[in-house]
């Protein structure tokens, strides 16, 4: 199986000495992704999906598909225990208090379990464990958002808590949605800390549209809507991120959004000097794994050393539901190497 991790400069524990941790800095530490050694065209998935020729074009042609990494063989907690090890491996262990799992199929066996799970698989013994959901793809920001929060109220500047993403879905409908994303393998952990080496979180913005609750069962008239206010909602809490932070979109350099095509940005995004910002490379390379996505095309980012610390960037996630977030952050000098 291939794995790829990115360490930001993490060697050892924070500094206990630095400001208090009310104070403190979020920051997004080490990062790692991993995918199945196997690799499928569209056309093969397509064919596993029992998709028509047309749809199968459409997916190619129109939504930017092009390979993707899946293995039914591949069970969950071999998917996401990789990138988990590889980016614990950049610090010691003990100073991990949190582990929190996001999870976006809510139909996985052993739901309640695997927190707890992946606690002991990590033989992190002495931590709080435990799942996030209802998000879907947003889930990655919230996590990262709520580790600080966590880490704050602890008070201990040499600690740290574990984001793990990764996804797999078993029902076709959750893993083909609404012919507009194709699911694949793909998974990434994230390290977060209080005035650690990494990327400083600067802000988040998020806004839940409860109306759009039924996701891709919502009625024709629902989905409309959804559709003719979606940029709007997107644009609304981009924006709020950016002013959170003290800045405005121009200065954003890089926007790190989610995957789901190709063809889903020219429509929700009508300003293309904004666009232009969209870090889409991944897309054909990995099509769209879930809660995944952002940390694992951070981690391409970083190993291809496409920041300018100087300038602050923005995560952005989508989840079906409908919940929109955006992330500000600035990234490390340190800008990490592959492991």
């Amino acid at each position: 199986m291939r794995q790829a991790a990115v360490n930001t400069g993490v060697d050892g524990l924070a500094n206990p000495g630095a400001s208090d941790a009310l104070e403190a800095l979020v920051t997004i530490d080490a990062v790692g992704s991993f995918f199945p050694e196997r690799v499928m065209t569209v056309e093969e998935r397509a064919m596993q999906l029992e998709l028509n020729p047309a749809e199968t074009h459409m997916f190619r042609r129109f939504h930017g598909l092009d390979r993707m990494h899946y293995d039914p063989e591949v069970g969950l907690y071999e998917l996401v225990l990789p990138a988990a090890q590889k980016v614990l491996a950049q610090v010691d262990p003990r100073s991990v208090r949190y582990v929190i799992h996001c999870q976006t199929d809510r139909e996985a066996e052993g739901t309640a379990n695997i927190a707890d799970d992946l606690k002991r698989l990590l033989s992190l013994d002495d931590v709080t464990a435990f799942t996030l959901t209802q998000q879907n793809c947003a889930l990655s920001l919230t996590a990262i958002d709520i580790a600080g929060a966590l880490l704050r109220n602890d008070g201990d500047l040499a600690a740290h808590a574990l984001v793990v993403t990764g996804d797999k879905p078993r029902s076709r409908e959750s893993q083909l949605l609404a012919n507009t994303c194709m699911v694949a393998d793909g998974a990434a952990s994230c390290l977060v800390s209080l005035n650690g080496p990494g990327a400083v979180v600067r802000s988040l913005a998020t806004s839940a549209k409860g109306e759009y609750s039924d996701g891709f069962r919502m009625s024709v008239e629902t989905a409309r809507a959804h559709i003719e206010e979606l940029p709007r909602n997107l644009l609304g809490v981009m924006e709020e991120a950016a002013s959170r932070a003290g800045y405005k979109l121009d200065d954003i350099q890089m926007i790190v959004p989610t995957n789901p095509n190709l063809s889903t940005w020219p429509e929700v995004v009508k300003n293309p000097e904004l666009r232009s910002k969209f870090f889409v490379d991944n897309v054909p390379r990995y099509s769209h794994c879930l809660a995944a996505d952002v940390l694992i095309n951070y981690t391409t980012l970083l190993d291809e050393r496409r920041f300018d610390p100087q300038r602050p960037s923005m995560f952005i996630a989508i989840g079906v539901g409908m919940t929109f977030s955006a992330m500000v952050f600035t990234p490390s000098a340190d800008m990490g190497v592959s492991l």
